[in-house]
């Protein structure tokens, strides 16, 4: 019977945190969490009463939308292009600034750190960059824009 009760309470507070509103305030919120620390091992462990935050850390540290957002987000915006203009063909990054040097192709939307100055080379105008998996190399810079499409 008391698992049942426990299980009941963190079930009602689940729903509570998800529409926002806190228990015995009867209103939502004044700020809301962007981000919430890994629970710890003494909130996975269960106790007679939970506290709100206990049993709100869980969800927002499960939260996928959260994890993804931040992983896929560079850190300095101005930093960053993305690949672009090429009709959903993709692009190739370059070991080095010529066309023919090609290493591996990127899809439209994929975020660019630029790593280095941009230089001209083989007829083109290139940016030196890193990919979300670590390559680093040159794109030809009609194929990046500063917003994801």
């Amino acid at each position: 019977m008391r698992r049942r009760t426990f299980s009941a309470l963190i079930l009602a507070l689940l729903w509570c945190a998800g529409c926002g509103v806190l228990p015995g305030t009867g209103s939502a919120p004044a700020s809301t969490p962007t981000s919430a620390p890994a629970p710890s091992a003494a909130a996975a462990q269960p106790s007679a009463v939970p506290s709100p935050s206990a049993a709100a850390s869980p969800v927002a540290a499960a939260s996928p939308t959260t994890a993804a957002t931040a992983a896929a987000q560079p850190t300095a915006a101005a930093n960053v292009v993305y690949v672009g203009n090429t009709d959903g063909e993709g692009v190739f990054i370059r070991k080095t600034p010529v066309m023919d040097d090609k290493i591996r192709a990127y899809a439209d939307g994929t975020a660019l750190t630029l790593i280095g100055d941009d230089v001209d080379g083989d007829g083109q105008h290139w940016k030196h960059v890193r990919t979300p998996d670590g390559l680093e190399g040159y794109v030809p810079a009609q194929y990046t824009t500063s917003t994801p499409s």
